[in-house]
């Protein structure tokens, strides 16, 4: 009886054995050989535009933008419309009503007559909505387009919870858009769709510029342009920013797990000349200590795709541009040098707890006045850097402390009531 069990484990030990091998032989080796070809493909315009915007995965597929409603809106509450960039682009874009005043004026609206709500929000209604609460302008990551789950969330909590316009753009080559991405046409876009909201009339104080992943490269980028026109938005937020696209790059794990560029890290020539060949840089770090806008970085704890230390640099680089380099005592992770220069900055910065201690931490810099050697100065503006306890790269948008940071950091208005008492007051701003 032993001799037969003895027979049978050394049996499916060889067997396993075999199977082992025939993997390693079959599946391996064909990946080692390739592996270098991939990497080469990858210094290559076409192919390494299409690993970084994975714009042609285009997510939701064969989506009906022009009707909103099919992705959970009310009618008429969402927009879908398109505008023209100054190299003649066409780009695909939403207006996302703030859900107060679209109750109030389809509530308003019903009392007097029964037809569809889609036929009550005018182009004009849509403009005062635009005029009277902020607007977000959201630019969004990587692959698929605005209706993708996670973007609409993001949009559903803007307009729900702060009961604020979004307006969210497909760059050109997502969605519906034309065109093929890149670094510097994507700032194009991004500025058109800036411009489309200041021509309906919106002061640049009640524009926030609302950037996740890939976007918060191009919401940092038109800050930075903006500021250079003299223009100030309301302010900058980053939802799982990097540094810039190389570092990025070069950590990222595809579906949190594969990090197709470890193995370069044993060899730091190669890795440092293949970021040198990244064409689309998006360096956001570049563009921080040049912005004079609140900026709030919010970052999960868990994201494995791009990791919080990310945030935690910008957001030391944001305040050490103005206030001098420093390390920061309540979170040693945040580290710079020169405690002296730093002084008044540790003060003006918190670690938020109690309530939130099970959520996140908030470090919070505010703008103060600094003593020179000549008198008093305007400090930098704000900053704040939210680490979300739980939260991963796709889920940041879906945590109340997010929301709750946005609206006390950048002082969004409380919900403005909306008149509307009759039928000839919303025809007169009926296009």
């Amino acid at each position: 009886m032993l001799g037969v069990l003895m027979f049978l484990v050394g049996a499916i030990l060889n067997w396993a054995y075999n199977v082992i091998h025939l993997v390693f032989l079959v599946g391996v080796w064909p990946l080692i050989l390739l592996y270098p070809i991939i990497i080469f493909l990858l210094t290559l315009e076409y192919p390494q535009r299409l690993f970084l915007f994975i714009h042609k995965f285009n997510f939701p597929f064969f989506a009906d933008f022009d009707q909103p409603e099919v992705f959970g809106f009310s009618p008429g509450r969402c927009r879908n419309f398109k505008i023209k960039t100054p190299d003649n682009v066409s780009l695909g874009m939403w207006h996302i009503l703030p859900s107060v005043l679209y109750r109030q004026i389809t509530d308003a609206q019903e009392r007097h007559r029964k037809v569809p709500h889609g036929s009550l929000v005018t182009k004009g209604i849509q403009r005062r909505a635009l005029i009277e609460r902020p607007v977000f302008l959201y630019f969004h990551g990587n692959a698929g387009n605005r209706a993708a789950p996670t973007r609409i969330a993001t949009y559903r909590n803007v307009s729900e919870r702060l009961n604020c316009n979004v307006v969210a753009v497909d760059y050109r080559g997502f969605g519906d858009s034309e065109g093929s991405p890149t670094e510097a046409d994507l700032a194009i876009d991004a500025r058109a769709a800036y411009n489309w909201i200041v021509d309906q009339g919106v002061p640049h104080a009640n524009i926030v510029l609302l950037g996740h992943s890939l976007g918060t490269g191009v919401a940092a980028r038109l800050a930075r342009d903006l500021g250079k026109d003299g223009i100030f938005p309301r302010g900058l937020v980053l939802q799982a920013p990097y540094m810039s696209i190389p570092e990025a790059a070069f950590e990222y794990r595809a579906f949190q797990v594969v990090n197709l560029f470890y193995p370069l890290s044993f060899f730091p020539k190669i890795e440092e000349y293949l970021k040198n060949c990244i064409l689309d840089r998006f360096n956001t770090r570049s563009h921080i200590p040049h912005l004079n806008i609140p900026v709030l970085m919010i970052h999960g704890a868990k994201d494995r795709e791009i990791p919080v230390k990310n945030s935690q640099q910008l957001y030391a680089t944001a305040v050490a541009a103005h206030l001098g380099p420093t390390k920061l005592s309540s979170a040693p992770e945040i580290s710079l040098t020169g405690e002296e220069a730093f002084r008044d900055f540790v003060n003006k910065t918190e670690e938020v707890g109690g309530g939130f201690e099970m959520e996140g931490r908030r470090y919070v810099s505010e703008r103060n006045k600094v003593r020179v050697a000549d008198g008093e100065v305007v400090g930098p503006p704000k900053a704040m850097f939210v680490e979300l306890t739980h939260a991963h790269h796709n889920s940041v948008q879906a945590h109340d402390l997010t929301y709750d940071s946005i609206e006390d950091f950048l002082e969004i208005p409380d919900q403005a009531s909306v008149a509307v008492a009759s039928n000839n007051s919303l025809s007169q701003l009926a296009e």
